[in-house]
């Protein structure tokens, strides 16, 4: 075969290649429309705000949304960085006639945004939104990485008080009241250690296994995972926490150690430590 021939057919290759990953964010992207009444469209978008793939059916310009989801993702992350807090996974924007939902997808680092109808269930967008992030970095090449395996996690208040201990194991041996003290700190201990610095202790590691804590108004979960794909357990995690806040932020404000004063709590957090 000719040196041009085969350059041809690199080309030929190439290209195919791309029309391979813009067919799949296209499948995507149309999928999230069709299984969400209200959704209009979407549109992913690379760290620069350059439209990367779009599925819009109100008229508006992909460009223009995916600059304003870069944009959008940029900014709530450095507010939540001067916080001394990690960022969100997901926001909204609420507007007169329709709302608008970006979830960054830190693996790829792309944003992904939806512009929907007032109406539209947030709930089951949520969901599905989840399930476009992972199409997406799949279809980008990062789809290969596993979600860290979780055997323990620790609900507990910011002053250390165990609320809930879950495991994938029916180990006996812990003092989980201990343990969760413990926890709480290390992590104040860190604080007044570096307290010139700016930020929290969101990790901490020993050999394969990591401890992993992410922060609520109220509380605080702490989870013991192996390595892997960090970005799907935070959002888990931090979707449970933000619910249970959610349902029992007057109970929370004046806990006195009861946990029956949250019917339904174990409900919340169990589908995380099984995946």
């Amino acid at each position: 075969m000719h040196r041009a021939d085969l350059h041809l057919e690199g080309r030929a290759a190439s290209r195919a290649g791309l029309e391979g990953i813009e067919a799949q964010l296209d499948g995507v992207l149309g999928q999230l429309r069709r299984n969400v009444r209200g959704v209009r469209g979407s549109v992913v978008a690379d760290s620069n705000g350059l439209t990367i793939a779009s599925d819009i059916r109100s008229g508006v310009s992909p460009a223009t949304l995916a600059a304003m989801s870069t944009l959008i993702a940029q900014s709530a992350g450095s507010v939540f960085e001067n916080i001394g807090m990690p960022g969100p996974n997901l926001i909204i924007m609420e507007g007169p006639e329709s709302n608008v939902v970006v979830m960054h997808i830190p693996i790829a680092d792309v944003t992904l945004l939806t512009l929907m109808d007032k109406a539209t269930n947030i709930g089951v967008l949520k969901i599905e939104m989840g399930k476009a992030t992972q199409g997406i970095a799949t279809a980008l090449g990062f789809g290969t990485s596993h979600k860290a395996a979780m055997s323990e996690l620790f609900i507990m208040t910011k002053g250390g008080l165990l609320i809930r201990h879950y495991s994938d194991s029916l180990r006996t041996d812990l003092d989980r009241d201990a343990l969760s003290g413990m926890l709480v700190a290390v992590q104040q201990f860190v604080q007044q250690t570096l307290a010139s610095k700016s930020g929290a202790l969101n990790q901490l590691k020993y050999g394969a296994h990591s401890i992993f804590f992410f922060r609520g108004n109220f509380t605080v979960a702490a989870a013991v995972a192996e390595e892997g794909d960090v970005e799907t357990l935070q959002y888990q995690v931090l979707d449970a926490l933000q619910d249970f806040e959610d349902r029992y932020a007057s109970a929370l404000e004046s806990w006195n150690g009861d946990v029956a004063a949250f019917p339904g709590l174990d409900d919340i957090f169990e589908k995380v430590i099984k995946g």
